[in-house]
């Protein structure tokens, strides 16, 4: 029902500038310019409360420094979905939610809808169609009211990453919460557990996220694994893969995160694998073997070798020594 009344009103926006378009080769621009924004208001009235929408260059706004998605990393390959969309329609469907901005270069703040505006972008720069503008749905906000109406918006959204959404909700806290996590799910409605489990990924290190290819591919299920083995004594040879891994992938070797997170996992295990000694006896049965921890050494002599003190303790002193 929503998108059905975002298209009538949009509709009603496109027809009627059209027309006033028309008109302005004949009427000064300052009455057309009141007219347009006597006509917006006017197919604003009855769907919006609080809001009202307009037709603008997206020129004309910038992205929140909350919002919760990676402007930088939208493509038009990650919005083609999009961008196919509004030239089969011809108009953007759905407005994005912006908040007025005094003074500067700026006249608007996006809160939800950046990928609407890279779609509208790139649709006017690349390929010229000065005819399409970005459809914003202007209210008067606070961060924290942004924050949330933003989170409510994405919630379901495939297209936002774990990591984004983990990245938003750890600036979010702190900002807004006091670091109070009860608070915040409360606030956003969901599961303080929920929440935790988003904001693991947030506090994973930078070396760790150095060695994915895309820090959108760092999923929930990912912190869950890494998280117990950065906290244990294998943290040493999980964060030196990571750091492995990244110079890899600088020199051209692109592995998925699948195979990021086997290779952090498969580190963790190196300890028992490499810090393990074994000592045969001439016979070739074990005599001691010796694993070198963080902070100590576990040396295991087998029962039956026990009769045998000065081989056994000649393996010791070499072995340590």
């Amino acid at each position: 029902m929503a998108r059905k009344r975002a298209r009538i009103l949009a509709d009603a926006i496109n027809a009627r500038l059209e027309s006033s378009q028309k008109q302005e080769r004949e009427a000064p621009r300052r009455e057309y310019t009141a007219e347009r924004e006597s006509l917006i208001s006017e197919a604003s009235e009855g769907r919006l409360r609080n809001g009202k929408l307009r037709l603008v260059d997206p020129k004309e706004c910038r992205m929140w420094e909350g919002h919760n998605r990676l402007y930088d990393l939208l493509t038009p390959e990650s919005c083609s979905d999009l961008i196919k969309s509004i030239k089969a329609v011809g108009r953007q469907e759905m407005p994005a939610i912006v908040r007025p901005l005094s003074g500067g270069k700026y006249r608007y703040e996006v809160i939800c809808g950046a990928r609407r505006h890279f779609a509208i972008s790139h649709l006017r720069e690349a390929e010229h169609r000065n005819d399409i503008l970005y459809l914003v749905d202007i209210r008067e906000i606070s961060d924290e009211e942004a924050f949330r109406l933003s989170d409510l918006e994405n919630r379901e959204r495939e297209d936002i990453s774990d990591y984004e959404r983990s990245r938003d909700y750890g600036r979010a806290l702190d900002a807004y919460y006091d670091g109070n996590k009860s608070l915040m799910a409360e606030r956003i409605g969901v599961d303080r557990s929920w929440l935790s489990r988003y904001l693991r990924i947030g506090e994973l290190p930078q070396a760790i996220l150095d060695a994915y290819p895309d820090v959108r591919d760092i999923g929930i299920r990912h912190a869950a694994e890494l998280s117990p083995l950065l906290a244990s004594e294998a943290a040493p040879f999980v964060l030196k893969a990571a750091a492995d891994l990244a110079e890899a992938r600088a020199n051209g070797d692109r592995k998925s995160a699948a195979q990021v997170l086997a290779a952090l996992k498969s580190a963790a295990k190196a300890p028992k694998q490499k810090d393990m000694d074994t000592i045969l006896d001439g016979e070739g049965r074990t005599l001691l073997t010796v694993e070198r921890r963080a902070r100590t050494h576990v040396l295991t002599i087998p029962r039956g070798q026990l009769s045998d003190k000065k081989a056994v303790l000649k393996a010791i002193e070499d072995a340590l020594f």
